[in-house]
């Protein structure tokens, strides 16, 4: 991203929380591999938007890295410009090194680690970097758990696979039927997790399930209520939604839009700009019947995408939430306090049943 570009960034971002009075910002620096490019570049950036942002929004930054370049040099630039980062790993090493290949065509597991193990025996940072893992249904998710434990992982997201019903994800090839391998592997991850005793990691994804199911929580892009507040903005100045949607066909997230020509007001009344932030909202008919979908939300919009019906279909993940969030919930009934069960009307659920009354 070129200086230009950076300054037109920080530009129409103060003006976007000027107009809307933000009290918070975030930026994340993302890829590709974001830490290609030089140390200065973060300095300049963050330095351009302490110095040009409104005074009264707080500012965050972060960067999702694989990690591989990271050092304690630019741990030491992180910590000054107190960027949080975070660390791409899909696992164990045969788990990650099934998709995480570098350019000679070998798994990056092991060059991954070391930037893991630097960052979290650095003396500039004052936390474990976080980890986001993309689920992969062929590893074995109690090795994944006892993985995490062993490095130490303090806190972790996944992303299900981008999908739509023009590309269905791993194991649905064929079409979806009654399979439901997510939530079969996550259900063994939760379980694991749940009756963990230990200072195990904190999955911000169950730990984000459970809050919306006692109702504490409104979610977030992949379910519960909350709207997305995402914007992508490519090294060229376009900007675009968040590249989930590239999944949808090509040039899908393509609307025109660029830092240089447009404000992000503009960008923000596109009709998938709106159909993004309002993903839990305008739900096909079998969702709005559907028991728990004030908890499920319909699941991230781009799955929910076909060239025959546009967003107005069930997820592709449908069953796989629907699994997971009755296991979870009557997982997390048999620990509530009875008077908090009568007042909020919980109950038990039965997959079966929602299943065959959702069909």
């Amino acid at each position: 991203m070129s200086i230009d570009t950076v300054d037109k960034v920080i530009e129409q971002v103060g003006l976007h929380c000027e107009t809307n009075d933000l009290k918070t910002f975030e930026f994340i620096f993302h890829g590709g591999e974001p830490m290609l490019i030089s140390k200065e570049f973060y300095k300049y950036f963050v330095a351009q938007a302490k110095e040009k942002l409104p005074i009264q929004t707080k500012l965050f930054f972060a960067i999702q890295t694989n990690g591989i370049l990271l050092s304690e040099e630019w741990c030491k630039v992180f910590s000054e410009l107190k960027i949080e980062i975070g660390i791409s790993i899909d696992g164990y090493e045969e788990s990650h090194d099934k998709y995480r290949i570098n350019h000679s065509g070998n798994g990056s597991f092991h060059s991954v680690m070391q930037g893991f193990k630097v960052a979290s025996e650095s003396a500039y940072l004052h936390k474990i970097p976080g980890v986001l893992s993309v689920i992969n249904i062929q590893s074995d998710a109690e090795k994944f758990f006892y993985f995490l434990k062993e490095y130490k992982v303090q806190l972790i997201d996944f992303l299900l696979p981008d999908c739509s019903y023009e590309k269905l994800p791993l194991g649905y090839a064929d079409g979806i039927n009654d399979r439901t391998l997510y939530a079969d592997w996550l259900i063994i991850l939760f379980d694991l997790w749940f009756s963990d005793n230990t200072n195990g990691p904190q999955i911000i994804f169950f730990e984000q399930l459970v809050k919306i199911i006692i109702g504490i929580d409104e979610g977030f892009e992949y379910i519960g209520n909350r709207k997305a507040e995402f914007l992508t903005i490519e090294t060229d100045g376009s900007i675009e939604v968040t590249g989930s949607f590239k999944v949808c066909g090509d040039g899908f997230t393509k609307k025109g839009y660029n830092i240089h020509t447009h404000t992000l007001e503009e960008s923000l009344e596109d009709d998938l700009a709106q159909r993004y932030i309002n993903g839990h909202d305008n739900l096909c008919s079998k969702c709005q019947a559907c028991p728990i979908v004030e908890v499920c939300g319909g699941g991230f919009v781009a799955h929910r995408y076909s060239k025959h019906n546009g967003f107005d279909n069930p997820s592709v993940y449908c069953l796989d939430l629907m699994k997971l969030i009755t296991h979870v919930q009557n997982k997390v009934l048999d620990y509530l306090p009875i008077e908090f069960v009568e007042e909020s009307e919980l109950t038990y659920l039965s997959f079966e049943e929602l299943k065959y009354n959702n069909i």
